[in-house]
């Protein structure tokens, strides 16, 4: 099967398509809904994937083509999502993904099943997915319109950072239902330097997920230092912003940045 380098929208919708084999009730709450707490002015899914990883690897300048085998991680704080999911994987234990208006249909040949790690207040990570997060600024039509922030402008940097540790707290306050408590404890976000200078500051993704909806997102691995509350989030919920379009997908980096 050939997929394009942009196919988030298609494994999204695949995700909301075994979500709904277990329950068209809870897919439409998600879908239309989602979790929300009176006060955040923000609607959460709770959940992210990362990019999918293709067997074989084989690429043209248009995507990758001959795919026989995909993998992907799918992670999320809330049970009822995974639940869901779960269900729906063996439901019948097949996989839709329409891409390019062509429907593959994959077996589902294993599920692992991993625990969240012990996470500290000093922790790194490596992008499963790039990094979103933005801001709202007005057009030349007078229009509001969202901007999303990049790391690599000295300018946007402390509000990429800033916007990521709102996002987490609002996590937070939603799924707990309760005022974040914590609001004296250090915040710092950094992305690995060395990988930087190796990519000669490309780390921004342009992704065109679905009609004309385009998200700029960064993908390098990165070092917090914060609450292990907020940083436990990120790593089961995702971090920054549109993580159930699949955004902000992580694993613990094996060594220190």
């Amino acid at each position: 099967m050939f997929f394009p380098y942009n196919y988030q929208y298609a494994l999204h919708a695949a995700l909301y398509g075994l979500i709904h084999e277990s329950s068209a009730e809870y897919s439409r709450f998600l879908h239309d809904k989602g979790y929300v707490r009176e006060g955040i002015d923000k609607l959460f899914k709770l959940f992210t994937f990362s990019k999918l990883r293709f067997t074989p690897v084989r690429r043209t300048p248009k995507g990758f083509f001959n795919v026989t085998k995909i993998r992907f991680v799918f992670s999320t704080i809330m049970e009822e999502n995974m639940k869901h999911v779960i269900l729906g994987i063996f439901a019948n234990k097949r996989m839709m993904l329409n891409v390019n208006g062509h429907q593959g249909v994959f077996d589902i040949c294993a599920v692992d099943m991993e625990k969240t790690p012990e996470l500290g207040p000093d922790e790194t990570f490596t992008c499963l997915s790039p990094i979103a997060t933005s801001t709202i600024m007005t057009n030349e039509k007078g229009r509001n319109i969202p901007h999303f922030l990049d790391y690599m402008i000295p300018e946007e940097r402390p509000r990429f950072v800033e916007n990521l540790k709102k996002n987490l707290i609002n996590k937070y306050e939603t799924i707990h239902m309760a005022p974040y408590r914590a609001a004296g404890f250090p915040f710092a976000f950094s992305f690995d330097t060395s990988y930087i200078a190796g990519k000669n500051g490309r780390i921004s993704k342009l992704i065109q997920f679905k009609d004309q909806i385009r998200v700029k997102a960064m993908e390098a691995p990165f070092r917090v230092n914060a609450d292990p509350a907020l940083i436990r989030i990120g790593y089961e919920c995702g971090w920054g912003e549109k993580n159930s379009a699949g955004f902000g997908c992580v694993e613990r980096a094996a060594k220190n940045i």
